[in-house]
């Protein structure tokens, strides 16, 4: 068998002509985003500049270094709805759309080797060998504990069509120790090793290569090494190497700012409670001799993530024992007790951040939840100058106003939140219009107005057409007849 060779100028023969400048200026929006933490908005951002110049591969690097920032942040995957404005019929359409898929949830195996599919019918080979390393990295912990051949298989086919030898190379090393007996893909490695040493020699470039094969091949081990650095999860071995790497860093220079923050994402990759312990004392001791309130964060991030994890194996234990009141009584107090650290941990950074809108809508809903509704009004308030934050800080709002008794502006706040609603939080619109019914419904029954019980009838069933399992949607919907009839 012959193994491909693309072209990394085939797309020139298309009817495809680059618009760098349209590019640019939906970079330009996403970069805005991305510096007020609304990752979602700024990946949609960088996938629309993907369509107008896919083979600018900068552009693809600050996507990617921001679906790692949204990753970090707690990311969730894109819905149909977030992507449909962007999606097409043209290849570059699919690429863009399968690329934010990707990127909205950067360890999906799924998704990555969807992305490569689109790149190919794309015609889009260095993207594809761009991409090609991270989605190997992804792909090695992803089999780790249930290897599969058939999703290496069919990695190392789209490997191979964008030229990453490299990655065939170890995929179909894989395969073959799941099972040694296929001969076929036997021969195909000794095909594929043969194509990576053309690769790495420079002999497949237009000029002929420039260097020599020892020095190539010392450049793909420099870039395996730097895939690993930057991977969301490393392939097997990589996160021991890349600790020992970014330790002597910091153990050389450390108060280098660079070097703690890459020891301690080394650190915190690692999963072990004595790595995570490393990590916040390394931060503390950065805030403390730097001064750099940043590494104060992240140690503070390291203190909740422990104690989020804490309250969710209560929540485990209490759903078990749902009438046990031991159980339920120990979950209470674990709750209120993350709460109280979460609110001072968010107190401290407002102190410090006074102008952060991200921080003062995480400080409303944590008071909320400690039902300290005045200071959580606030806060909320606060957060709703920010444009990104207009629809979840009105809608807090809107409960902090409803709790309170004051249903009238709690239906203001919900509609506020309504209207701000676009297609990348389209899945916020449900909750807000079932709250903004309650409000009707009190409303309705404390001011005998048969209006207001119409008006929350009519929400009610719009809730019902589109999701009749929702909540007690039922049961509301029946409550409403009777009462709408009442008051008429």
């Amino acid at each position: 068998m012959i193994l491909p060779w693309k072209n990394n100028d085939s797309e020139k023969n298309s009817a495809f002509v680059a618009a760098p400048e349209k590019a640019k200026s939906f970079s330009d929006r996403a970069e805005k985003a991305q510096s007020q933490s609304a990752f979602d908005v700024a990946l949609f951002y960088y996938a629309s500049a993907v369509k107008f110049d896919p083979k600018n591969l900068t552009i693809h690097d600050a996507m990617y270094l921001c679906a790692r920032q949204f990753f970090d942040a707690g990311s969730k995957p894109a819905t149909s709805a977030d992507v449909r404005t962007l999606d097409g019929s043209a290849p570059l359409d699919k690429l863009a759309v399968a690329e934010l898929y990707w990127m909205r949830d950067l360890n999906s195996i799924d998704r990555a080797l969807d992305m490569l599919t689109a790149a190919v019918k794309a015609e889009q080979f260095p993207f594809g060998a761009w991409a090609a390393p991270k989605v190997f990295n992804l792909l090695s912990v992803a089999l780790r504990d249930k290897p599969n051949k058939k999703i290496l298989i069919r990695a190392k086919n789209l490997f191979i069509e964008v030229n990453a030898w490299e990655e065939a190379k170890l995929c179909v090393e894989t395969a073959l120790k799941l099972d040694p007996s296929d001969m076929n893909l036997d021969r195909e490695f000794k095909q594929i090793l043969a194509n990576r040493a053309i690769t790495a020699s420079g002999f497949d470039r237009v000029d002929g290569g420039t260097g020599n094969f020892r020095d190539n091949v010392r450049d793909l081990d420099k870039q395996r090494a730097m895939e690993e650095a930057d991977a969301i999860t490393g392939s097997v071995g990589s996160e021991d190497r890349n600790l020992e790497r970014t330790k002597a860093e910091y153990d050389a220079k450390p108060t280098v700012p660079d070097n703690i923050q890459k020891y301690c994402v080394a650190l915190r990759r690692m999963g072990t409670p004595e790595h995570e312990a490393t990590a916040y004392r390394t931060y503390m001791l950065a805030y403390e001799a730097l001064k750099e309130y940043r590494f104060r964060v992240a140690a503070g991030d390291i203190k909740l993530q422990r104690a989020a994890r804490q309250l969710t194996g209560v929540e485990e234990a209490a759903k078990i024992a749902p009438s046990d009141p031991t159980a339920q009584a120990t979950l209470a107090r674990v709750r209120k007790a993350v709460l109280d650290l979460q609110s001072a941990e968010y107190r401290e950074r407002s102190t410090n951040y006074p102008t952060d809108r991200a921080i003062k809508a995480e400080l409303g809903r944590i008071l909320f939840e400690l039902e300290l509704y005045d200071e959580a009004m606030a806060c909320l308030q606060a957060a709703k100058e920010e444009p990104k934050m207009r629809v979840s800080a009105a809608h807090m709002l809107g409960r902090c106003f409803a709790v309170s008794g004051w249903h009238a502006e709690a239906i203001g706040e919900f509609k506020e939140a309504l209207a701000a609603i676009d297609l990348l939080q389209a899945d916020r619109e449900q909750p807000i219009k079932y709250d903004m019914m309650l409000s009707l419904i009190e409303l309705a029954r404390a001011e005998r107005s048969a209006q207001y019980a119409r008006d929350a009838a009519e929400i009610c069933s719009m809730i019902l057409r589109k999701d009749i399992s929702y909540k007690d949607i039922r049961q509301r919907r029946k409550d409403l007849d009777t009462l709408v009839k009442e008051l008429s």
